[in-house]
């Protein structure tokens, strides 16, 4: 047969191999003169660049699909490739990053919302009242109503809440970042699931293909045994050897 060159990689190849622009995909020829904008739509290519742009229209169609995932789900897919692990130590990652002041803040917080905070601040309150009542009650320096015990609670209070409050904004910062992983690997596993019922349907289509295949060797046999068993003096020639099916 006569050899013919490829229209892109200039190799001779046999013309039988060549194939023809009208035979390909749209998408490929689309790919072929965005990446050739010389080449022309005349000339077959041979079947290992035709593969190659195959190739290419596969991986652009994934890239496209990747594009349209969340954040989230691209660092799952990135995992899954890499076979990386998706779970982690949130709390431990988390506090490993925490300044001196986030600590105090979360000790702080802690103390605020105790009962032994509650007791030592009742003590104190009640402290201070007896105090300027009846202890120092002619040289009292916060005589009632207590002017200055309002003004330090009021301080109190305007110091404790954002400290409490940049405690609760770190929970909830932790909690966010707890709920990504459990919904990463929550999509992990029904990843994997997905897989694992892929891989049993391939294995139960190929069990039932070869059961089939049996079935129509055993129906040959016993035709060829009823026709020796009916007609002795016909000698028929015997079935072919079987061979396992290739799926």
């Amino acid at each position: 047969m006569p050899k013919l060159n490829c229209s892109l990689c200039k190799r001779p190849v046999d013309s039988r191999r060549l194939v023809s622009p009208q035979k390909m995909e749209n998408q490929i020829l689309e790919i072929i003169k965005r990446e050739r904008p010389e080449w022309e739509a005349t000339r077959g290519i041979c079947r290992e660049c035709l593969e190659q742009y195959r190739a290419k229209k596969f991986l652009n169609y994934l890239e496209a699909e990747y594009q349209k995932m969340s954040e989230i789900e691209q660092s799952l897919v990135t995992k899954i490739a890499r076979r990386g692990r998706v779970t982690k130590l949130v709390n431990a990652e988390f506090e490993a990053h925490m300044t001196f002041g986030q600590h105090l803040a979360d000790r702080v917080a802690h103390f605020g919302g105790s009962w032994p905070f509650i007791f030592i601040f009742s003590a104190v309150l009640l402290g201070w009242m007896a105090l300027n009542s009846w202890v120092l009650a002619r040289h009292s320096f916060d005589p009632y109503p207590y002017i200055l015990l309002n003004l330090v609670l009021s301080a109190l209070a305007a110091i404790q809440a954002p400290v409490i409050m940049m405690s609760q904004n770190r929970q909830a910062e932790k909690d966010r970042l707890q709920a990504q992983q459990d919904y990463e690997i929550n999509l992990m596993a029904e990843f994997e699931i997905r897989d694992l019922h892929d891989k049993l349907d391939s294995l139960r289509y190929k069990q039932w293909h070869e059961l089939w295949h049996i079935q129509q060797r055993q129906l040959e046999l016993l035709e060829h045994l009823h026709k020796e068993l009916s007609h002795p003096e016909d000698r028929t020639a015997e079935p072919a050897p079987w061979v396992p099916p290739e799926l």
